[in-house]
């Protein structure tokens, strides 16, 4: 196995390739564009069967590397930057570049960390529900400013009027945007998960969007622990403690569509409801309660995508309380 590992940024990739056991055989530098990349990836596809490609998640910059790599059939593998700053705080001392950098991927990749990106989970259905998500923040915050506008300043109508129009705008955007998202979402799978109480259409193309496939996931605890709504666990000499803390790794979309429906659920699911009480009768907080049934939502996601069946009621399941 031949590793190719890379630290990305918006105009080059400073990569390195190693061995199976992660050692530095050469450093290279090229530019981050789609013809150079593709150039590249058929020149070390010749040189070496066994390739496997992989860098740290960044915003969008290792997309077009990912992107290339997933048309040539080579494996990409997306490491977590939490693992890199711990495996650079670990190692590194005082000296930190891209190349050193780039070595730490070609390890972590050695060791089996980082997840394999498939064809689906390079498509654009992601940016694009993140981005109406975004934009229908916005919108919510400027409502609310226009409030308070039309209270300070209530004689100003032609400002009030132009705000209003802004709004207009936005919330087209949205609703064009997710339309888009809708069109390009899993008509079945999105079926499925609505099946589950507190999951409608918006917060099913989230799931759908954020997840990519459930089979990323060995359990449905991995699946919380992205979602980041796994808690914090301490160490201290040989115990481990559990505290109220989130680790908020992963994806805080995902997580918000959880807590979400969460929300909706503890109203009308009368399982939930009782579960989200029984949560409050024993001294949590709202929002612990509502986030222990959020771990409870994921894990009916979870069971419902894998089985490939819809929703049904069952009572509780001893080992989720």
């Amino acid at each position: 196995m031949t590793i190719m590992a890379f630290d990305v940024s918006k105009r080059e990739l400073v990569g390195v390739r190693a061995d199976k056991n992660g050692t530095v055989k050469e450093e290279f530098v090229l530019p981050n564009e789609s013809d150079a990349i593709a150039l590249w990836l058929r020149s070390a596809q010749d040189r070496y069967p066994q390739l496997i490609i992989g860098s740290e998640a960044t915003a969008e910059y290792h997309r077009e590397l990912a992107q290339r790599a997933g048309d040539m059939n080579i494996p990409f593998r997306l490491i977590n930057p939490i693992l890199t700053k711990q495996f650079t705080r670990s190692t590194i001392r005082k000296r930190k570049t891209d190349k050193t950098d780039a070595a730490i991927i070609a390890k972590l990749i050695a060791n089996g960390e980082g997840t394999l990106l498939t064809p689906r989970s390079l498509d654009i259905l992601k940016p694009i529900n993140r981005t109406a998500n975004s934009i229908n923040v916005l919108r919510k915050t400027l409502a609310a400013t226009l409030a308070h506008m039309q209270q300070v300043c209530p004689a100003e109508a032609r400002l009030h009027e132009e705000i209003r129009a802004s709004l207009g705008m936005l919330q087209q955007t949205v609703k064009y945007m997710r339309a888009q998202v809708q069109k390009q979402t899993d008509p079945r799978l999105k079926k499925l998960l609505m099946t589950i109480p507190g999951i409608g259409e918006t917060i099913a193309a989230t799931l759908l969007a954020e997840i990519e496939t459930v089979e990323r996931f060995k359990d449905a605890n991995k699946l919380v622990a992205y979602a980041g709504l796994d808690p914090r666990v301490r160490q201290s000499g040989v115990s481990l403690n559990r505290n109220t803390k989130l680790t908020k790794r992963g994806s805080p979309y995902l997580r918000q569509a959880a807590y979400i429906a969460a929300y909706i659920a503890a109203r009308h699911d009368p399982e939930l409801k009782e579960y989200f009480e029984k949560k409050m009768r024993e001294g949590k907080r709202y929002k612990e309660a509502t986030v222990a049934t959020a771990r409870k939502i994921l894990y009916r996601v979870y069971a419902v995508w894998k089985r490939g069946t819809p929703y049904e009621q069952r009572g509780f399941i001893q080992s989720l309380s």
